[in-house]
């Protein structure tokens, strides 16, 4: 029944499909601040926030180093998490059922759809596993700019918080048009997860 019209799995998919068809302009420019560019992958845009909470906060060198090794150890478990993950469900990405089920088989995504199972959101789920790594190093800070793509000429995102930085981050690979809507919200879920085992080993949490 995943072809049917009422199903679940064809509502989630026609979600993609219609934001797609109703994108705003700051969605758009979401959509492209958090794609991985030459040289810069998620794990880079990441450390290049980082690096830019550190000036903000003027951090000592002691937890600097912290900052960097818990960032490093949550971008490679969230990794392992996430395509352990994606090669368990196998899940079809949106272009394919867009073209092949919903018929629109001129439809293309915002950004290149990766050649990996969709489920769960990468993204999602590094990007809400560092955000969680950072309140718990740094605490609130208030709010913060990402400069990281100035020199691209994109315009800086402001953020709350550092959960509302991996929100983004996840939400905008929907705009984009590779992910479904609950592979960024379960992909959120894990990545906090995921941090909140590294924390506890290393008495953090």
């Amino acid at each position: 029944d995943s072809e049917e019209p009422k199903s679940p799995s064809f509502q989630m998919v026609a979600h993609v499909y219609n934001v797609s068809q109703n994108l705003t302009a700051d969605q758009t420019a979401d959509a492209l601040f958090w794609r991985a560019i030459p040289g810069v992958t998620i794990g880079g845009h990441w450390v290049s926030i980082l690096q830019q909470v550190l000036k903000q906060t003027n951090s000592r060198l002691d937890k600097a180093a912290l900052a960097y090794a818990v960032t490093g150890a949550c971008l490679n478990d969230a990794a392992i998490s996430v395509f352990k993950t994606k090669y368990t469900y196998n899940l079809v990405r949106p272009i394919t059922y867009i073209r092949n089920v919903m018929g629109f088989t001129t439809w293309n995504s915002v950004l290149t759809t990766p050649a990996h199972p969709e489920y769960s959101s990468a993204h999602a789920v590094a990007s809400s596993a560092i955000s969680d790594a950072f309140t718990a190093v740094f605490g609130n800070i208030g709010s913060f700019t990402d400069h990281t793509y100035d020199y691209l000429g994109f315009a800086p995102r402001t953020f709350s918080s550092f959960r509302a930085i991996g929100e983004d981050a996840g939400n905008s690979r929907v705009f984009a048009g590779i992910h479904y809507q609950p592979s960024v919200d379960i992909g959120l879920i894990q990545g906090r997860k995921v941090t909140a085992n590294i924390l506890r080993r290393l008495g953090l949490h």
